[in-house]
């Protein structure tokens, strides 16, 4: 994978029409003062952050195509990411420009961009969007309003769950930038893969720029070296992104996976809330399935409905939540806390009030049961009756909290 100076040839233009004499463009040197004719750092990040379209994304995966730039210098614990994009589907580009001196260089720039992706898998959707603000100075959905303005028909709850997802998993694209990364480069990239649990992909790119005229300048990024694309993910309760074909999807999944699979469909199955205001969620491959509460933050997603598989515990529950940092919604949390003694008479005598590993506030039910489920799944009278404890509990949950929601809703809190 190493690469070695003089693999590209000079950008001539040519006119096809006669036989005038070719022109050989000059190459723009990158570390140098506009005075000098150059293009420094600083300058190289601001011409490709408003251009996204002249880094080569699509080439290095078409899932992260379509890139929006976000902002510049976003904030972290680790430190400032050169430039932020993100796309319709929520996937996000963490770019650094750098300009290379030396080895030394090369290893320090990549273990910079690692660290920002540890950070960023550590937050959440209302993290990131807060930070974004602060950098630009707006308020509001400030990501999801940037993509609106290019694809006015993306879903907005979509969009965050999507952004909440890759964050979480750490999958990102990651991109290093600058002049002629030079030996080495493979066995560099190799090691990131190698040593990596998260799920990003890196690629160092070469951004050679050419003088065309005055005002203009041609820009030909060659991508040097990547990491491969180990798997794609499919997101849970939603459509698939980047998903295997549905016959090929079954010989795809771990066992647990399927087991997953199993126990929703049958949750799921011909069921209906008895407030039909709440959409059923879709069976997913996952171990837990999210309901938005609609008029909340965030695209109606800052309380929802969680359920879930508990293996570690072997326990299954329901539960009300809200997502963090999100003010209104965790007052009326507390609000309903203090009332559940109250909510039992309606909901039933188990529902309980507990936090999760998180310290996030619960309001719902739980239930021991065996984890896994025997392999044949369907049939067995633990996985039917906890087909069936889920499904009741389910319906009483959302039944019981979302008209009280709505009512406070509309009430302003």
């Amino acid at each position: 994978m190493d690469t070695l100076d003089g693999t590209y040839g000079d950008l001539v233009r040519l006119n096809p029409i006669d036989s005038s004499q070719p022109q050989t463009l000059g190459r723009i040197p990158l570390g140098t003062p506009a005075t000098g004719g150059g293009v420094d750092e600083s300058r190289l990040r601001d011409l490709l952050f408003l251009h996204p379209q002249s880094l080569p994304i699509q080439a290095i995966d078409a899932a992260y195509g379509g890139a929006v730039a976000v902002c510049k210098e976003l904030s972290t614990p680790a430190g400032r990411v050169d430039a932020l994009y993100v796309n319709a589907h929520g996937r996000l580009t963490l770019t650094e420009f750098k300009l290379w001196r030396n080895p030394q260089a090369r290893r320090e720039v990549i273990g910079q961009i690692l660290d920002y992706t540890q950070e960023l898998a550590s937050w959440g959707y209302e993290d990131l969007q807060r930070e974004v603000s602060k950098r630009l100075g707006k308020r509001g959905n400030v990501l999801y309003d940037l993509i609106r303005q290019v694809s006015p028909e993306t879903d907005e709850a979509a969009f965050v769950d999507n952004v909440e997802r890759y964050l979480k998993r750490g999958e990102f694209l990651l991109l290093i930038v600058g002049d002629g990364i030079r030996e080495g480069v493979g066995k560099i990239v190799d090691f990131v893969q190698r040593h990596s649990g998260l799920h990003f992909q890196l690629a160092l790119v070469e951004a050679a720029l050419y003088r065309d005229t005055d005002d203009r300048i041609l820009v030909q990024p060659r991508v040097l070296a990547r990491t491969e694309i180990v798997e794609r993910i499919v997101i849970d309760s939603g459509a698939p992104i980047d998903a295997p074909e549905e016959e090929e999807q079954e010989d795809l999944l771990s066992d647990m996976q399927q087991e997953n699979l199993r126990f929703w469909s049958r949750v799921v199955e011909d069921f209906r809330f008895s407030d039909v205001t709440v959409e059923v969620p879709t069976a997913t491959k996952e171990s837990s399935v999210f309901i938005g509460v609609i008029n909340t933050a965030l695209g109606g997603r800052g309380m929802f409905f969680g359920a879930y598989l508990y293996r570690s515990e072997s326990h299954v529950g329901c539960y009300l939540g809200c997502r963090k940092g999100q003010l209104r919604e965790s007052r009326i949390h507390e609000r309903l806390q203090d009332s559940v003694e109250a909510l039992r008479h309606e909901a039933g005598g188990d529902l309980l009030v507990w936090t999760n590993s998180s310290g996030r506030p619960r309001i719902g039910f739980q239930r021991k049961t065996s984890l896994p489920f025997p392999a044949d799944g369907n049939g067995s009278r633990e996985f039917d009756e906890a087909v069936e404890w889920m499904r009741d509990r389910l319906d009483r949950l959302v039944s019981t909290f979302n008209p009280r929601l709505q009512r406070i809703l509309s009430e302003g809190d």
